[in-house]
């Protein structure tokens, strides 16, 4: 075996903390943008950001800033708090209003009391027959169904505080609700000695309870959704794709700190300076990229699109995150960044990017396939047109499509479809009648 010396050349990519940072800048979201912004112009002392770009384009950036500001959410009362707030009415002895607290700390974002009373029993000091107590007493609370520890405890309780007790609906929930939810009904007749009629009447009532009583009340503050890019018509009638500005702070050089520091002279003070503009001049191109990134995807967004600007989301074609990219001559993996956590404005609400991706469903009929978003769209239409005595099964759906509309999907398809808009099947969606 012989050393020896070679030399080669050989293209190699380095990922440096320039080009990382390039990469996170593009997926990250608005509201993640500008504070990345923010904690950046704490390290960097000549960064400045400035507020905003946007508020020179007068009456129209308003008008587009007050229809994004819609998103946001409702501050709203958390249940413990709404809850807590009832205390002073029961007039609770302190041991009492103690174990109560704790129990309502217990529950989860639904309402529910996941965690066993021994557990708790034993966590805080007191008897099992005291967490009973005191759980009754949450149970009394508003909203009705607040404390309970299943879906059927749930109902119950509300059905309990009903200004009309219905009996019948009490014991189903009692002692039948899992035959009565996976509606055995014919079954559940014969024991119970009623007609069908009677057991679609306490359905209907139970489908009007609150499943989730917690879910009108918030622990968290809403999140704030905000469009990175608005698509609108322009005056010639075509679709435009602007930049929202607005939301993005500008970065500014602070000329005169950097003045003042040149002027001692020193060479240390002169390198950092010059480390520091290129940090500042790094990141003034990688948002500049960032938007031409965005302004760019969305442009081929809106012209494969253009059936679902002019019509909504029903008109969605079928479009894959592969085929932008090889249109704008970019890896898959960036568009799949690109699209994170970004919202586009458009004339049918504030859209997530990703919702404009969708797998193809095979159509027969037409030279173009149908996106798994449109078949869903027509699956809701059938469903809600059915009769509700003879619901549709997948099959009878799966049919229906090919028939109408010339798409050619399997019944499993149909049924995974249907599972994800979270319909019933239709043995669960059929509905009887007294004859």
């Amino acid at each position: 075996m012989r050393a020896e010396l070679r030399q080669e050349q050989r293209l190699q990519l380095a990922l440096t903390k320039e080009l990382v940072q390039a990469i996170e800048l593009l997926q990250y979201s608005a509201t993640d943008l500008e504070a990345f912004l923010y904690e950046r112009s704490l390290e960097n002392p000549f960064l400045e950001i400035r507020r905003s770009r946007g508020r020179q384009r007068g009456h129209r950036a308003e008008r587009d800033q007050k229809q994004w500001l819609e998103n946001i959410g409702a501050r709203q009362e958390t249940l413990v708090g709404h809850l807590l707030s009832q205390l002073p009415s029961l007039k609770l002895a302190d041991r009492d209003e103690r174990i109560v607290r704790c129990l309502i700390a217990s529950l989860d974002e639904d309402g529910y009391l996941r965690v066993p009373l021994v557990e708790l029993a034993a966590q805080f000091s007191a008897s099992e027959q005291e967490m009973e107590r005191g759980l009754r007493l949450v149970q009394s609370l508003d909203p009705p169904g607040v404390g309970a520890r299943d879906l059927a405890e749930c109902l119950r309780l509300q059905l309990e505080r009903l200004p009309e007790r219905d009996e019948l609906a009490e014991t189903i929930v009692r002692c039948h609700f899992v035959p009565f939810a996976e509606k055995s009904w014919k079954t559940l007749a014969k024991q119970l000695g009623v007609g069908l009629g009677e057991l679609q009447r306490v359905f209907e009532l139970i489908r009007s309870l609150e499943p989730r009583p917690g879910i009108h009340y918030s622990s968290d503050k809403p999140p704030l959704v905000v469009p990175d890019v608005i698509v609108a018509r322009g005056a010639d009638g075509d679709w435009v794709v602007a930049y929202n500005d607005d939301i993005h702070p500008e970065l500014g050089w602070n000329r005169e700190y950097e003045q003042r520091i040149a002027a001692s002279g020193d060479r240390q003070a002169e390198q950092f300076i010059k480390e520091k503009y290129r940090q500042f001049a790094w990141l003034a191109k990688s948002l500049e990229q960032r938007k031409q990134t965005l302004l760019q995807l969305m442009a081929v967004i809106v012209e494969r699109q253009r059936p679902c600007f002019e019509f909504g989301l029903s008109a969605l074609k079928p479009m894959t995150m592969r085929e932008v990219a090889e249109e704008l001559g970019v890896h898959e993996s960036t568009v799949s960044r690109a699209v994170r956590h970004k919202y586009a404005q458009t004339p049918f609400g504030t859209v997530e990017l990703r919702r404009f991706f969708s797998s193809a469903a095979t159509a027969e009929a037409t030279d173009e396939a149908a996106s798994s978003t449109q078949v869903k769209a027509i699956i809701q239409e059938l469903i809600a047109a059915e009769d509700p005595q003879a619901p549709l099964s997948d099959q009878q759906l799966a049919d229906l499509l090919h028939e109408r509309h010339g798409i050619a999907i399997s019944r499993r398809t149909v049924a995974k479809y249907r599972e994800q808009l979270r319909i019933p099947s239709s043995t669960k969606r059929k509905q009887y009648t007294n004859l």
